[in-house]
C-alpha cells in the first residue's frame, strides 16, 4: 500500500504543481486572512485539486491548510499545505512549494514537497531513504555550528522572544538565511546545503513531509526541548543532526 500512497501524493502533489506555475506571477484573487496574512485563489485551487486527487484513492481523513475538512485522525490522515511561501508566491518570487505529508498510527511515515517553479519533488517513506527528482540525498557532515549556515523563522511578530534567540544564532553560526518558506528551508537541510532552521512559532502543515524527508536523509528535527515533533509542535528545530544539541543550546532557558 505504501508504494501507492506515495504514486497517488506524488501525482496529487504534481497536478496541484501544474496550478502553480500556469498562474505564477499572474493576476488572481488575494485575501487577507490576517493583517499579516494572506491566502490567495491559488492556495484553494491547489488544495481543491489535491483533496481531490486523495479522496478518488483513500478514505483517509484530510488536514489543511486553508481548511480544516476534518478532525485530527492519527491513525490515517493526510496533511496537505497547498503553497508553502503564499507570500513569496503572491511577490512572484520562486521560493514557494507544496507538501504532502502522511501520519498513520501517529507516525510520520510518508512526506512529498514540491517547488513547481524549480521543478524540484523531495519525497521519502519512513525507513526507505529521501530522494530529490529521484537521486538519493543526504544531509551535510558539518559537526561545529561555528561553520553553520542556519535558516531563521520569519515571523519575528509571532513570538516576543524570537529577536534575542536570533541574535546568540547570529553570534554561534557562520551565518544565517531567511527565506520564509518551511519546506524549502528542510529540503535545503535534507540536501546538505545548509545545517539547520528554527521555527518559534510553527504549524504542523508547515512541517509534517519534511519531518520525513529530513529524517531519511540523515536529519533530525524536534521541539525546543529535544522531543519528537508531533501534531501540536510549534517551536520547532531542525538541523543535520550533528549540530542539533548546539543548537537546542540556544533555547535551554524556554524549555
Amino acid at each position: 500500500m505504501i508504494n501507492k500512497e506515495l504514486d497517488i501524493a506524488i501525482n496529487a502533489i504534481k497536478s496541484a504543481g501544474n496550478i502553480l506555475r500556469e498562474n505564477f506571477k499572474k493576476k488572481y484573487q488575494i485575501i487577507h486572512k490576517s493583517p499579516k496574512e494572506l491566502v490567495s485563489e491559488i492556495d484553494i485551487k491547489s488544495q481543491n485539486k489535491i483533496i481531490e486527487i486523495l479522496k478518488n484513492n483513500f478514505s483517509y481523513e484530510i488536514f489543511t491548510e486553508e481548511k480544516k475538512t476534518s478532525e485530527i485522525n492519527e491513525e490515517n490522515m493526510w496533511i496537505i499545505d497547498p503553497i508553502d511561501g503564499t507570500h513569496n508566491y503572491i511577490a512572484g518570487l520562486p521560493f514557494s512549494g507544496i507538501s504532502i505529508g502522511l501520519l498513520k498510527n501517529n507516525i510520520f511515515c510518508i512526506g512529498v514537497i514540491y517547488f513547481p517553479i524549480e521543478n524540484e519533488i523531495y519525497y521519502a517513506v519512513k525507513g526507505k531513504g529521501a530522494f530529490c527528482n529521484d537521486k538519493q540525498i543526504f544531509v551535510s557532515k558539518n559537526d561545529d555550528i561555528s561553520k553553520s549556515i542556519i535558516n531563521y523563522d520569519n515571523q519575528f511578530y509571532l513570538s516576543p522572544k524570537s529577536f534575542d534567540y536570533y541574535k546568540i544564532l547570529i553570534e554561534k553560526s557562520f551565518t544565517t538565511r531567511i527565506f520564509g518558506v518551511a519546506t524549502r528551508d528542510i529540503c535545503f537541510i535534507s540536501s546538505g546545503k545548509i545545517d539547520g532552521r528554527i521555527w518559534n512559532n510553527t504549524k504542523i502543515f508547515d512541517i509534517a513531509a519534511g519531518i520525513v524527508i529530513l529524517t531519511e536523509a540523515g536529519g533530525k528535527i524536534t521541539n525546543f526541548d529535544g522531543t519528537p515533533c508531533n501534531i501540536q509542535s510549534k517551536k520547532v528545530v531542525a538541523s543535520n543532526g550533528k549540530i542539533h544539541d548546539q543548537l537546542l543550546n540556544i533555547f535551554k532557558e524556554e524549555v
